[in-house]
């Protein structure tokens, strides 16, 4: 890992910690599949791959009945497209020497902060949701076929959008579980120096624990 991606990991955990110090209400962990597209530019073709998804955030409630809440989560990302090259990546400053058929696999971490929505009120045990935020990630690993690229290769960090509905239905006094499914999409390129965005569906269940307050 870079000088650069250890900086910004602790960046992401003093953030974390200093909301969690002063927010209030609810932890919670999910995970799921992840279906992801790579658009590698106007001369390959692509095919949706499956990868994984696992989430662990902090929702701080606020608003009346508390309708509206904000919530922190670091991912744990695996992005994966199989891609169809019509020439031989090895210009640009990425030198895969490759061509034909190959998957495209991304591991990444990140930082999500959200808006989230929740319809009826505070008391009801059946509340659907939506929510929207940015997405921030760093590649920690890149692999085109049985090829590991090089840190210069890729990009370091990945600027998206999360955006996302579901539920959660609570169960007992403290938990809650939920479903959620939604879509990604990347701002920013994956590759160096080229044409390289992910756009992703996701499903994902979990759980919620409340701290305060189990009416909220």
């Amino acid at each position: 890992m870079t000088t650069f991606m250890k900086k910004i990991l602790v960046l992401i955990a003093c953030v974390c910690f200093g909301i969690t110090s002063y927010g209030q209400y609810r932890w919670e962990v999910s995970g799921g599949p992840t279906f992801s597209n790579l658009s590698l530019g106007d001369d390959t073709d692509s095919e949706v791959g499956t990868g994984f998804y696992i989430n662990a955030g902090y929702g701080y409630l606020t608003g009346v009945r508390a309708r509206t809440s904000f919530v922190f989560s670091l991912d744990l990302l695996q992005r994966s497209s199989e891609v169809t090259f019509a020439q031989t990546i090895a210009e640009d400053g990425l030198e895969v020497g490759f061509s034909g058929t190959a998957e495209v696999k991304v591991l990444q971490i990140g930082f999500n902060p959200k808006f989230r929505y929740l319809f009826n009120t505070g008391k009801d045990r059946f509340r659907p949701f939506l929510n929207v935020g940015p997405s921030f990630r760093l590649n920690t690993k890149v692999e085109i076929g049985e090829t590991e690229l090089e840190d210069d290769a890729f990009e370091q960090l990945v600027i998206g959008g999360v955006y996302g509905a579901g539920f959660s239905q609570m169960v007992g006094e403290m938990f809650d579980i939920f479903g959620e499914a939604g879509v990604m999409n990347d701002f920013t390129d994956n590759l160096t120096d080229q044409d390289s965005k992910f756009f992703d569906f996701y499903l994902r269940l979990g759980v919620r624990f409340r701290i305060y307050d189990a009416r909220r």
